[in-house]
This record gives structure tokens, C-alpha cells and sequence, in this order.
């Protein structure tokens, strides 16, 4: 907080002052063209990244796993900062592929550069109206970079997720800027044009292992041709679309039309079947992270490798949980809190699993563990390990080294979106 050692840019425009790093730049003294200060601490490859920014005017940006083409030049991911709710937050890439993804989207970029909006992981107006932003005062974002995986939140409140599947850019080629990036520098912007100050304090780097491998995103938001029903598909119910509680029956979802979730529009137990994903899909030891709607009252379960129950319910303001509300592990182990949100609103489940092991003969050497399981981030399980094999309502009731992701549906209306599956690496 004292000076700029172990940063490099402009000393024309960049300072410390109050014991904050500050960029400015004036009529008298402008930027000549978009500069950068650079942290020369070396390059960052998976990481979770926090600050604090203050921007009186202008357009800034803290730009992440980039290159410099040229001195205090730089290009790649950049998280926008100007004074704009609903403008920052976005994934912007500096000297690449331009605008990546707005506030409040999911996006896949496919190995082709194709964008598809998957998905939402926050509704505009609704982070507006929470306040998500506050002008020209001290903001913090949190950036997490893992493999192909990206995030974006802005005082706590997620602004985008991105899987880049793009052709991944050779890191040692500066000039080679229009695909992914798993690893580069970190730098901060001063944008060319009117008069601006910007301002950055606490900035804090953890490095992550590479635990995981790069996300597969499970359902395109667009159909579900990667899923199949289990049983007679002309007694589904599931759809594609935008999911609301009903306002006439609040037990019942509605669907708005459009895209981005997997919803069961079910009206009652037995009235829909259960959903799992294809051979393709199968996976064993993994971190699935996904959200999920549940309207009053309603009933569904999360089978990892199609066997592994994880209760989802509609349990909000429940004191008591037991081995049946959300977030248990049906009949293994009732949640540590009840982490739920209200009927209607979206919920994240993490779930870090490792699948059961077997000897070269097929006999299980090691039964399956529920890792870590976490819900709206609070940790409701640790290390279970599943002593009786598969819960009630499994796909096949048999243990193997992989299996499918299977959502159940015939227990009441549902709905999932942003179904990511990360393999745990070796």
C-alpha cells in the first residue's frame, strides 16, 4: 500500500496515494491509447482473485490471464469496471474476441468460437434492485479462473459464468490473442479517451491447484437431446424454457417460454419420470455444480452416477432437518444446515464426489464418498462415505466405476439449469 513495487505501467498516470493504487489521467495529461499497469509477479493460471476498485468516470478493467503485445499493451480477459449497473461485471476480451458475456449470463464458447447463451445465473433487474453495484464508491470482485471455467462476482452477487471451449491460444505468442487463455498476466486498465480516475486497494491472489479438468456443460439451454427418459418418454413432462412458481397454485412452476433450464412441469407424484444424461455423460470421480427451482412443498433428487441421492426439497425455514430435506443424502445423512432459499428461487448445489473402486477381478475395493457436498455455500456434508451403496430410487441399484447424471421427476415440478460436471484429474 506504499508504492507500485512489483507493478509496471505509466508513472505518468499511475500512483499510490492514500495507501491506494490510482490511475488517472487528465486533458493535460492523457492516456495514448488503453494502457495498463502490470503486476510482474509472474503469470496466473487457475486462480481466485479479489479486490476493491472505486472509479469516479471513464472505463477500467482488470484484465486476467492476458499477454503484453507491446509495452503497458494488453490483451485478454478483462473484467469490466465503470460506473453502469448492469454494464459491469461483463467478460470483455481486450485485443481478442471483443465482447464475451453480458451480466447475468451463461455462456459456452464452442471449440469452433461459436457463443451460446446456456443459461442465467442472475436476473438484471433483480441485481439492480439488490444494489449490486454501488456508484463511485468501493466495490470488491471476486474472479475465479479454473481450467476452462470462469466466474464473475461483484460484491458477492454472480455477474457471468463462461466454459470457453475455444481453441486454446499459445501463451509464449503475444500476437496470438483470439482464442482461450489458461494462463497469463494480470494488469489493470486506464481506458483511452475523457479525463478518468480509478482506483484499486486489497488485491489478493490464490492460487488453485489443478484438482479438476475442464467443464462439460451437461444441457445446452437450447434442448434435451443429451438426456434421456427413464421409461415411456410420452409420459414426460420435461421441457425447455424460463421457470416461475406459479402464481395461481404456488405448489406448480410455470414456463415462461424461452430458453435456458430443464423443467418438469409435473402436477403431482407420479405424474412425470425421472431424467438422466447419456452414455457420453457418464463420469466417477467429479464436481458437478448446477442450480435448481423448487416450487412449495415440492419433491426431487439430484442421483449422482444415477445412484447417489442427494435430496431436493422444497425445506425453507425448516428447524429440524432430517435424512429426507434438502441437501440430504437420502437415507444416509441429514444435511449439517439448512441452507435452503424459498420456493421459486434459484439454489447452487456444489457436490465434490469420488466414485467406488474396483480390483482388476470387479471386486469393490473402496466404496463411493461424498466429498464435499455445498449448497447457496454453506458445506452441508464431508466426507460420507456410502457403507450401504446405492440410496432408494437409483437408476440401475448396482455400484460401478461410472455412471450418468439422473435428475428425479417423478415426484413434482423441478427445474435445473447451468449443469456443469468438472472430471477430477489424476
Amino acid at each position: 500500500g506504499k508504492d507500485l513495487s512489483g507493478w509496471d505501467g505509466d508513472l505518468r498516470l499511475w500512483s499510490v496515494k492514500d495507501g491506494v493504487i490510482r490511475g488517472e489521467t487528465t486533458k493535460e495529461n492523457p492516456a495514448h491509447g488503453n494502457t495498463f499497469l502490470v503486476w510482474r509477479g509472474g503469470k496466473l493460471k487457475d486462480f481466485e482473485l479479489k479486490l476493491k476498485f472505486r472509479i469516479q468516470n471513464g472505463n477500467s478493467g482488470v484484465q486476467y490471464r492476458s499477454k503484453e503485445f507491446d509495452k503497458w499493451r494488453i490483451s485478454g480477459y478483462q473484467a469490466e469496471v465503470e460506473n453502469n449497473p448492469g454494464k459491469v461485471g461483463f467478460l470483455y476480451h481486450e485485443g481478442g474476441r471483443g465482447w464475451l458475456v453480458n451480466v447475468g449470463d451463461m455462456m459456452e464458447i464452442d471449440k469452433d468460437g461459436r457463443k451460446n447463451v446456456v443459461g442465467k445465473v442472475s436476473d438484471v433487474e433483480a441485481l439492480k434492485k439488490a444494489g449490486y453495484y454501488k456508484m463511485k464508491d468501493w466495490n470488491e470482485y471476486t474472479i475465479i479462473a479454473q481450467g476452462n471455467h470462469l466466474l464473475h462476482y461483484l460484491n458477492g452477487y454472480p455477474t457471468m459464468e463462461l466454459v470457453d471451449n475455444d481453441r486454446v491460444t499459445n501463451p509464449d505468442d503475444p500476437k496470438d490473442s483470439k482464442g482461450a487463455a489458461m494462463e497469463g498476466l494480470l494488469a489493470l486498465q486506464i481506458h483511452a479517451g475523457p479525463p478518468m480516475i480509478v482506483e484499486f486497494k486489497d488485491i489478493r491472489i490464490k492460487n488453485l491447484k489443478p484438482k479438476y479438468g475442464n467443464a462439460a456443460l451437461l444441457f445446452d439451454g437450447k434442448d434435451l437431446n443429451n438426456w434421456v427418459v427413464n421409461g415411456d418418454k410420452n409420459k414426460s413432462k420435461w421441457v425447455v424454457g424460463t421457470p416461475a412458481m406459479s402464481s395461481e397454485n404456488p405448489k406448480l412452476l410455470v414456463n415462461k417460454g424461452g430458453e435456458g433450464a430443464m423443467i418438469n412441469l409435473a402436477g403431482r407424484h407420479g405424474d412425470s419420470l425421472d431424467f438422466y444424461s447419456k452414455d457420453k455423460d457418464k463420469f466417477g470421480d467429479c464436481r458437478i455444480e448446477l442450480e435448481v427451482m423448487v416450487p412449495q412443498g415440492s419433491n426431487s433428487g439430484i442421483y449422482v452416477m444415477g445412484e447417489y441421492e442427494i435430496q431436493v426439497l422444497d425445506s425453507y425455514g425448516k428447524a429440524k432437518m432430517s435424512g429426507h430435506d434438502m441437501g440430504a443424502i437420502y437415507g444416509a445423512a441429514p444435511p449439517s444446515v439448512n441452507a435452503s432459499r424459498k420456493p421459486g428461487e434459484w439454489q447452487k448445489y456444489v457436490i465434490e464426489f469420488q466414485a467406488p473402486k474396483f480390483d482388476a477381478s470387479g471386486k469393490k475395493v473402496a466404496n463411493a464418498k461424498f466429498v464435499k457436498v455445498e449448497l447457496n455455500g454453506r458445506v452441508l456434508h464431508e466426507d460420507l462415505e456410502m457403507k450401504r451403496g446405492p440410496t432408494g430410487g437409483a437408476l440401475t441399484g448396482r455400484e460401478a466405476p461410472t455412471g450418468p447424471l439422473m435428475f428425479q421427476g417423478n415426484h413434482g415440478p423441478v427445474a435445473y439449469r447451468n449443469i456443469i460436471v468438472k472430471p477430477l484429474l489424476k
